[in-house]
């Protein structure tokens, strides 16, 4: 899992990952957009499942704990 906070300065960022207990996952900082732009990110909380298969499962707000464990 890679989180890909956007659209926000560092700081933010960072307390945002501090104050969620996130700090064991990936982040990887898109404060210009390109990244959310090249995967039609449009606002948070946005998720997408990319699978070994290929198969691409894309989605907007909440994760529910059932579909992050069925991926």
């Amino acid at each position: 899992m890679v989180g890909l906070p956007g659209r926000d300065d560092s700081s933010a960022h960072l307390a945002f990952v501090e104050r969620h207990n996130l700090g064991h996952l990936v982040h990887i900082e898109d404060t210009d957009g390109t990244l959310w732009s090249y995967f039609g990110v449009s606002s948070q909380p946005t998720w997408i499942f990319f699978r070994a298969d290929g198969a691409v499962t894309r989605g907007r707000g909440a994760l529910s704990a059932v579909l992050f464990e069925s991926g």
